[in-house]
């Protein structure tokens, strides 16, 4: 089933709430900053993603050619696409000097399009949930991470919200 153009989508990894070792933290950080510091960070991390999927579809994956790193093609008009949030390692939010990576536990892919000529579907966005703890795990040396879709409708905060439920395509 492709999803939904009505909602957005992102894919949420953090480590389990029990995690709470300073070392186990420092190693997720690290983990963190790889993959959302861009492609020339995350490349491989994509390429393990890829190889620890099951669907062929996610296993053909370009790497995507853009600042923050992801997958799918490079043409925003015909090609799926999916991305690392973008994270600056040098800039510092509201003078905290806290670097905005450590701000939150969460990694996510992001600007998940579809076209109308290639659309994700629900079970490839598993399937790179799959990929991503596979290989995250293995970078941190058990399995601690786990990953979920988030699903949010793009006028839920609109007076009109629920007012049109047929734009289901």
């Amino acid at each position: 089933m492709n999803l939904l153009n009505t909602h957005i989508y992102r894919l949420c990894f953090n480590i389990d709430d029990h995690m709470s070792d300073t070392e186990i933290n420092k190693k997720w950080n690290k983990f963190k900053r790889i993959c959302e510091s861009g492609e020339n960070y995350n490349k491989y991390i994509l390429e393990q993603i890829k190889e620890n999927c099951k669907l062929e579809s996610n296993k053909n994956l370009p790497i995507l050619k853009r600042e923050e790193g992801g997958l799918g093609g490079n043409n925003n008009s015909i090609n799926k696409q999916i991305r690392f949030r973008h994270i600056f390692n040098d800039i510092e939010i509201n003078g905290e000097g806290i670097p905005y990576f450590k701000k939150d536990n969460n990694i996510f892919l992001t600007n998940i399009t579809s076209t109308n000529q290639e659309k994700w579907t629900y079970a490839e966005l598993d399937d790179i949930i799959y990929g991503f703890i596979k290989t995250a795990n293995f970078y941190m040396g058990f399995n601690c991470v786990s990953g979920y879709i988030e699903i949010r409708n793009k006028i839920m905060m609109t007076d009109n919200y629920l007012n049109d439920d047929d734009d289901n395509d």
